[in-house]
């Protein structure tokens, strides 16, 4: 114990005032001394369940008698695991029985000035002796609290009132248990299995039509480019392993300008002719069960998407046309008549021309795949990969020493209405990303299942917010969630 330079009195005058100095370092705390003549085997420090408050019990009876004509001191003090932090207790004197009579017996005649050993309260050592002191303190709980000790220093003076002996031992260790890394849990859902996936992609083919004509002419335009891309994605699918395809529909599309009617009929036309020219070169496409072209007309919807996405000042009354008026007739009017055909030209040149396609959507069913298989098809062609695939592969990541979050990661980009590739995502966030941030902002979405609570708990807790952390692990608590109760278990029986 590192040494003091001040004189015992005013060591004793501190202490009874209430302002014996606090403990400056871990090593003040951790010197202790088997001198003692107390017995503090009763004393509690306990953080009661529901109410954030540590209660804080100081019980203290003699080991040994307490000579007749001593003073002794004891100041209790609960002080964190690093010597930081520290509440202090009521500090006690306990005084024998000759010395007490005489304090007593000084007090009655108002001669006992403030300083002076027993100037404050005073117990009597017979009465310490038979049913023992108890000193109590609740305080707001703090983190520290969790490993703090209750620790007591002991002066004890003589008749000279000179220090006979000094010495500091530790009364109670807390020991509390709360909420933090070691007891982060991740839980990984497997998802229900699926014996037969199917896989969608499709295709907008702008190939470029002679005015009112549906030859198609592959020099004419970019029709060369918009050619090659609609065979790299026939080809790409039709070689998926372990695909079968089912249904090929091909549907085209005229801008609205000109009759309905007509442009119908040239559209369907147009799609025709592209439906001749693809399957003439890949003819698997019609062994497909389901085979289909059909010539949509002008194409509102694509009009309607495109002008909500655009800076166009008054595109909300180019919506209101869309949406109020019954036929392309009354609409392209309508449009005509917003500004001297200033908008109507504008969107003749800028928007039409990509409203003038052809969509390739073809529809497969994929068969589950091997383990060996997982990683190959993930690289390639991750979208059919169902959502137990993925978690198979996540796992084979993991059992590998990788990093399986970019897995987690696609499966909720993929599935991202399914509450286990929310869970599952947000688990590996937390686990193998460290990103309470980013799992938090998944899980707020689905706030209403009570499986999000515990890992939400953790992120809390990660970012220093262990007091919403607890509250969140009482919430799931109360909503059934088994880890949650036995961790909010071991802090009541403990």
């Amino acid at each position: 114990m590192k040494p003091y330079h001040i004189n015992k009195k005013q060591i004793l005058i501190m202490g009874c005032l209430g302002m014996f100095p606090l403990f400056s370092s871990a090593q003040d705390i951790l010197s202790t001394s088997d001198t003692s003549r107390w017995d503090y085997s009763n004393s509690r420090v306990e953080r009661e369940p529901g109410r954030d408050a540590l209660d804080i019990t100081f019980s203290v009876s003699p080991l040994a008698g307490l000579g007749s004509q001593e003073v002794a001191y004891l100041f209790p003090v609960y002080v964190s695991a690093d010597g930081r932090d520290s509440v202090r207790l009521e500090p006690v004197c306990v005084a024998g029985k000759k010395r007490y009579k005489v304090i007593k017996r000084r007090k009655a005649l108002g001669n006992l000035k403030p300083g002076n050993p027993g100037a404050g309260e005073v117990r009597s050592a017979k009465v310490v002796e038979s049913s023992g002191l108890t000193v109590k303190r609740s305080v707001p709980f703090e983190r520290w609290m969790a490993d703090g000790r209750l620790v007591v220093r002991e002066v004890s003076y003589g008749c000279a009132e000179c220090g006979t002996n000094e010495s500091e031992d530790i009364a109670f260790q807390a020991g509390i248990p709360l909420f933090g890394e070691k007891d982060y849990a991740y839980s990984f859902i497997e998802p229900e299995k699926v014996m037969i996936k199917c896989y969608k992609d499709s295709f907008d083919c702008k190939v470029t039509f002679p005015v009112a004509q549906h030859d198609l002419r592959k020099t004419f335009v970019d029709n060369r480019q918009e050619l090659a891309g609609l065979g790299q994605f026939v080809s790409e699918n039709l070689l998926i392993k372990g695909a079968e395809l089912k249904d090929v529909y091909i549907k085209g599309y005229a801008s609205p300008e000109g009759d309905f009617n007509y442009n119908k009929s040239l559209a369907q036309r147009r799609t025709q002719t592209l439906s001749n020219y693809i399957s003439s070169r890949y003819p698997a496409l019609k062994k497909a069960p389901v085979y289909r072209t059909e010539g949509v007309g002008e194409d509102w919807e694509g009009l309607k998407a495109a002008v909500s996405g655009s800076t166009l000042s008054n595109k909300d009354k180019i919506l209101f046309i869309i949406e109020h008026n019954s036929n392309d007739t009354e609409r392209e009017s309508a449009i005509r008549e917003l500004d001297n055909d200033k908008t109507y030209h504008i969107l003749l040149e800028e928007f039409y021309p990509a409203l003038r396609r052809t969509t390739f959507s073809l529809s497969f069913d994929v068969r589950p795949y091997t383990s060996e298989e997982l990683p190959g098809v993930f690289e390639t062609k991750p979208e059919c990969l169902s959502l137990y695939e993925m978690y198979q592969l996540a796992g084979l990541y993991a059992s590998r020493g990788e990093n399986p979050l970019p897995v987690y990661k696609k499966a909720y980009e993929q599935f991202p209405g399914d509450i286990v590739a929310v869970l599952n995502y947000a688990n590996a966030l937390l686990k193998y990303g460290k990103d309470a941030d980013g799992a938090l902002q998944v899980l707020e979405v689905v706030r209403e299942d009570s499986r999000v609570l515990f890992p939400m708990a953790i992120a809390y807790d990660m970012k220093g917010d262990w007091r919403k952390a607890e509250k969140l692990l009482e919430e799931a608590a109360a909503r059934g969630c088994n880890r949650a109760k036995a961790f909010k278990a071991v802090r009541v029986n403990e």
